[in-house]
C-alpha cells in the first residue's frame, strides 16, 4: 500500500485527546477520527508535492516555511508514525502561501527525472508520464488548499498523518 498522507479536521477537544496517547492508541484514535470528521487523503503524492513546492524532500521539512508546513504539519505528535498537527490559528499563512503558488510556473519547471534523482517518494517519477504526474500533484495541491480553507472557516485544527 505504501506511505500515504491523510489530513483530518479536528476540534480542540479531539486534538487535546491525541497529545498524550501512546503510538498504538494514537493510531486507533486517528482511525476513529477519520470515520467521523472531514478528511483529505492525498495518497502518495505528499513527498512529490513537498518537493515541487520547496525543492527538498518532506523527510527534511523546513522550519517556519508555510509550504513545508502545509504538507508535513507544524507540531509533531508522534515521530515514529509521523503524525503532526496544525493549529487553526496557524492556517492563514499556510493558506496564503498556497494561494500564491504559480501552478503554471510549477508545471513549466516540473521535471520527473529530478524527483527520481532526489529519490522522492513514491518512486514513480517517469518522464513519459510527466503530464499525468503533474496533474496528480496539482489536484493534491488544490484539494489541500480547499481542505485548509474549510478547516479555517469551521474553526478546526488539522492532524497530519503520513504513514
Amino acid at each position: 500500500m505504501g506511505i500515504q498522507a491523510c489530513y483530518i479536521a479536528v476540534s480542540e477537544n479531539e486534538l487535546n485527546g491525541l497529545i498524550d496517547l501512546d503510538a498504538e492508541s494514537l493510531l486507533d484514535e486517528l482511525e476513529e477520527l477519520e470515520e467521523e470528521n472531514d478528511v483529505l487523503d492525498i495518497g502518495k503524492m505528499w513527498d512529490g508535492l513537498h518537493f515541487i513546492l520547496t525543492g527538498i524532500t518532506a523527510s527534511t521539512p523546513l522550519e517556519d516555511d508555510p509550504l513545508s508546513d502545509a504538507i508535513v504539519g507544524i507540531h509533531i505528535i508522534d515521530e515514529e508514525n509521523f503524525i503532526a498537527a496544525i493549529g487553526n490559528n496557524e492556517l492563514p499563512p499556510i493558506i496564503a502561501a498556497l494561494e500564491k503558488v504559480d501552478i503554471t510556473a510549477l508545471k513549466a519547471q516540473f521535471n520527473p527525472q529530478q524527483l527520481t534523482d532526489e529519490e522522492i517518494y513514491p518512486y514513480i517519477w517517469n518522464v513519459e508520464h510527466q503530464d499525468s504526474l503533474f496533474a496528480e500533484l496539482e489536484q493534491a495541491l488544490l484539494q489541500l488548499l480547499d481542505f485548509y480553507r474549510r478547516c479555517l472557516n469551521n474553526d478546526k485544527h488539522v492532524v497530519v498523518g503520513i504513514y
